[in-house]
């Protein structure tokens, strides 16, 4: 996905995926209109699974499936197929 380099984008960072589904969780409260999102899981040597930075959109992450936590808190479950790697330009 090509975004300007001017647009200001919502970081999200993701400790770690659920492996089992392939999908990440969004807290509901960390989406804005523009979100880029950085997957910091690694194997042993360092070398992250997902190097890149992606982009979904505040109004695509809300379309997905809703997880509510014992706290309260809403997760939406994104698969990481669906992400699209971020380009600035």
């Amino acid at each position: 996905m090509q975004i300007a380099r001017t647009v200001s984008c919502n970081k999200i960072v993701i400790k770690m995926p659920r492996w089992k589904q392939r999908v990440i969780g969004i807290a509901s409260f960390r989406v804005g209109d523009h979100n880029e999102i950085e997957i910091l899981a690694a194997d042993k040597k360092g070398k992250r699974y997902y190097p890149d930075k992606y982009y979904m959109s505040g109004e695509q992450i809300r379309s997905y499936d809703i997880q509510v936590l014992p706290s309260g808190i809403q997760l939406y479950l994104i698969p990481i197929s669906d992400l699209k790697i971020l380009e600035r330009v």
